[in-house]
């Protein structure tokens, strides 16, 4: 699984439920923040991921993702069509 932008928020509960979660964060300090949850970042998405957890906003078009879930401002989460 690819956690897209969130500061690694959501890579340690999705790997109690069993994921491999890789986190890819431009920010270097939300980077580090990630890092300090000791989770594994990445500089950038290669390669298949079976679901994507990404912004609302976030652009996608280089993700190969089988599932893309998209969390807006608010904290809700939605299904991508």
């Amino acid at each position: 699984m690819l956690e897209l932008g969130f500061a690694g928020i959501h890579a340690h509960p999705l790997e109690l439920a069993g994921w491999a979660v890789v986190v890819v964060e431009a920010d270097p300090a939300r980077a580090e923040q990630a890092r300090q949850r000791e989770a594994l970042v990445v500089d950038r998405a290669i390669g298949h991921f079976d679901a994507v957890v990404a912004p609302s906003d976030a652009d996608l078009t280089a993700i190969d993702a089988a599932k893309v879930v998209l969390v807006d401002d608010g904290g809700h989460a939605s299904m991508a069509p």
